[in-house]
């Protein structure tokens, strides 16, 4: 059943390589318009380094997840610990934009086997209203997407995990990946005609997905 989340393992990192792709292009628009200004001084200075070490921890995230070998695991560690620590020294920075950051540090944690520590900064990018102003509807859709499939890791609490995969699907309906997602949560949580009709619901949206052929045929054996 759900228990068998190999099975999803693609589906989650492609959602890990939307994520990445998401935070490098926030952080290519904000240092266009950082870099725009000739003279920065006080706040404006202090945001303008926050990006630029959000730039650099999306970076290092990349190189880190790029690293597919066993004899770069190692290296790849280390990039990921290097860029939580960028993402740490944008948030001192700009606290209260800080939403992406804590993205971007959730995701280098999660490439550490840190699963809590991600969970608990995509709640500080979800669940704070001084920083998750700073994310777009799209954006909000994504992270709480994410929170959800990390849920579904640690094999706890489904009910939260159902809560964000279906709120991030109000905002972006039409998501097969999230979906897939979302059906694997019912299965652990054992309600098998939510996950039969959610499975469906990919596969109509997206018939090549591995995913959604693979709970069908567990769920109709």
């Amino acid at each position: 059943m759900c228990d068998q989340i190999n099975g999803g393992r693609g589906g989650m990192e492609n959602l890990f390589l939307q994520l990445t792709a998401l935070v490098a292009g926030i952080c290519a628009v904000w240092l266009a318009q950082s870099l725009s200004k000739k003279r920065l001084s006080g706040p404006s200075k202090k945001k303008t380094d926050a990006r630029r070490h959000y730039a650099k921890g999306v970076q290092l995230l990349a190189r880190a997840s790029s690293s597919s070998s066993a004899a770069a695991a190692a290296e790849a560690r280390s990039l990921a610990k290097d860029a939580a620590a960028e993402a740490d020294a944008a948030i001192a920075l700009d606290p209260c934009n800080a939403a992406p950051f804590y993205i971007l540090k959730a995701l280098a944690l999660e490439q550490q086997g840190l699963v809590q520590g991600a969970i608990r900064s995509l709640d500080a990018a979800i669940n704070s209203p001084e920083t998750s102003t700073s994310l777009s509807l799209p954006e909000m859709a994504d992270a709480l997407a994410k929170r959800g499939s990390l849920l579904l890791l640690t094999r706890k609490n489904m009910n939260a995990a159902i809560t964000d995969l279906c709120q991030s699907l109000e905002i972006v309906p039409d998501n097969p990946e999230v979906l897939c997602t979302l059906a694997r949560c019912y299965e652990k949580s054992k309600r098998f005609v939510d996950a039969e009709k959610t499975y469906q619901q990919a596969f109509a949206l997206d018939p090549k997905s591995e995913d959604a052929w693979a709970g069908l045929k567990r769920l109709r054996p």
